[in-house]
């Protein structure tokens, strides 16, 4: 047959290569594996190859092409005078077939680590929620004895912006811990409306040192804060690039340095009898993502679990919401007295 060597030289090469590049992903180091992930698991054609529909569909094709050439191959005059043509295309198929195999097994592997870091994020959440409730627990208990019948029991035994700065280390050592994050990759603030003023600005922040983008513009600009505080619902997008083309995030110029990142914003919003406390919780990685955005279901999962530790700040910021409308109200009316 017309061009036997040049179909048995393309499979012999695809496999090689194939094996090589299997056989150099399994013996590389981290930061080896850095590159692989970035070559073979982001890539942009890489996702396409690792699509469900691909995956199946390029090995299936590959068989009905060997069973026509095998069965019609003498009889069909498309096949039979064009046979070095078939040849290749079908030594081609093969190759993409292993390729495509080999990009699943990558991704597997990747999504097996992926599901290992989120088991133990959900024992880490666990532990967080354990300190957090602890820490309460033994401020009340050391409180309860010194409680006096006319003093202001309220204000006395909660101290919300404490466990508020505490909540937010837990959630800095939870990230560190649990997705390879360093500390330079990793910021949490939250950006308290003022009401007198009528303008934003972050009241809490795990990076004082930190130059932040403008509160305010991110509240009137095109950012996941904004379109949180718009819904009044979570929002969590696991990449920030692809949110930014969206116009659903705000492109710091942190985020150009940094590269890769994801960030989660939550509404707490505390409504007074003559006012409305608003404020924006927000969690944002930078250099590194914290699932893969084709990953709809751990995407889901780390969006449910974060919103759940933001309701203990919720529960906190209520607190602190209503000591401040209640200390207001008391020096009001100490002042229309006097």
């Amino acid at each position: 047959m017309e061009n036997v060597p040049n179909s048995q030289i393309i499979i012999v090469a695809g496999v090689s290569a194939i094996w090589l590049l299997s056989l150099a992903f399994e013996q590389s180091r981290y930061f080896q594996r850095k590159l692989f992930r970035k070559v073979l698991y982001e890539n942009t054609v890489v996702r396409t190859i690792r699509n469900r529909f691909l995956q199946v569909f390029l090995p299936g094709l590959t068989g009905a092409y060997f069973i026509t050439l095998d069965v019609w191959g003498e009889q069909w005059g498309i096949i039979k005078n064009h046979t070095g043509k078939h040849e290749i295309a079908f030594s081609v198929l093969i190759v993409f077939s292993l390729l495509a195999l080999l990009i699943r097994g990558i991704a597997d592997w990747y999504e097996e680590q992926s599901g290992d870091a989120y088991k133990k994020f959900l024992e880490g959440f666990a532990l967080l929620t354990t300190r957090v409730v602890q820490k309460k627990l033994d401020r009340f208990k050391d409180e309860s004895g010194k409680l006096k019948p006319n003093g202001n029991t309220f204000k006395q035994i909660t101290q919300p912006k404490e466990q508020i700065n505490l909540i937010l280390g837990e959630i800095e050592s939870l990230l560190l811990n649990n997705f390879s994050l360093k500390r330079n990759q990793i910021c949490i603030t939250i950006m308290h409306n003022d009401r007198q003023s009528d303008t934003w600005y972050y009241e809490y922040e795990t990076n004082h040192s930190w130059k932040h983008t403008k509160a305010i513009k991110l509240i009137e600009g095109k950012s996941a804060a904004a379109e949180c505080l718009s819904i009044g619902e979570p929002v969590f997008h696991a990449c920030k690039r692809q949110a930014h083309k969206k116009g659903k995030y705000y492109l710091s110029e942190r985020d150009s340095r940094t590269g890769e990142g994801s960030v989660f914003c939550y509404p707490a919003f505390t409504i007074n009898s003559d006012y409305r406390d608003n404020y924006i919780v927000s969690i944002v990685t930078y250099g590194r993502r914290l699932c893969d955005p084709l990953d709809e279901q751990q995407s889901e999962a780390i969006s449910e679990i974060f919103s759940d530790i933001c309701r203990r700040i919720d529960l906190e910021l209520t607190l602190n919401s209503i000591k401040k409308w209640q200390y207001e109200f008391h020096t009001n009316k100490t002042r229309s007295v006097a």
